[in-house]
């Protein structure tokens, strides 16, 4: 850990290592709640569910508000403050955390799935239950798919590095390079319908610092083969 405290990514890992804290998110998901009735609804007692929504709201996964009653004391709810999708992937040449938040509000429904509409009857059930297995399906298709693509990227950053072996640049310059080629580095990405492409600024950055190092490196090639006369 470093001197300056752990990173966003370290509380939120930190906090969902516990499966009390996933099961309280599960719920709050479904919608705000009462610490009194998540720990009944968890079998807890209020001062070890108080513990684990303090480890929540540390990690900036849920949000407390205090709501006035005029049948008593005033109440305190919490409610999930979050909006994002995470994903880890490890293979070899590739190790990625990848932090996905989006910021607008509202369900972004995919082109050509859809949300039936609920009804109490069994019709309506087997829709609901037809397009969960479409999603769910899409869902693992787009897992291996990741992971396929994930692998080939390892590959690539290892090209790129034994092109930096060969041309023998020194060690500021490579992790320059690293830095800019690291996945990493795009480990926690807002979603904007608005935002623009920032792999393609990060390519013009990345061809005008390979540019710069091999036009430094063919002038000291051409330096090494100037002859001087006796």
């Amino acid at each position: 850990m470093s001197e300056e405290g752990p990173s966003d990514l370290d509380k939120l890992f930190r906090a969902l290592s516990s499966d009390t804290r996933r099961r309280i998110l599960q719920l709050l998901a479904q919608g705000e709640r009462y610490p009194y009735e998540l720990s009944k609804t968890l079998g807890l007692t209020p001062p070890g569910v108080f513990k684990h929504l303090e480890a929540l709201q540390d990690a900036g996964l849920v949000e407390r508000e205090l709501v006035e009653s005029d049948l008593g004391p005033d109440r305190v709810y919490y409610r999930l403050n979050a909006r994002f999708g995470l994903s880890t992937t490890i293979l070899p040449n590739a190790f990625v955390v990848r932090l996905i938040r989006r910021s607008s509000g509202g369900i972004v429904v995919p082109q050509g799935f859809i949300i039936p509409e609920a009804r109490q009857d069994v019709a309506a059930i087997r829709r609901l239950l037809n397009e969960l297995g479409r999603v769910n399906k899409r869902l693992a298709d787009l897992d291996e798919e990741r992971m396929r693509f994930a692998s080939v990227r390892g590959e690539i950053i290892n090209q790129i590095e034994s092109i930096m072996s060969m041309c023998s640049w020194d060690e500021k310059s490579c992790q320059e390079v690293r830095a800019l080629l690291d996945p990493i580095k795009q480990s926690a990405t807002t979603i904007d319908d608005d935002q623009p492409d920032v792999w393609a600024s990060t390519v013009k950055e990345a061809l005008k610092l390979f540019e710069r190092l091999f036009a430094t490196n063919e002038s000291e090639e051409e330096d090494e083969l100037v002859l001087k006369s006796e």
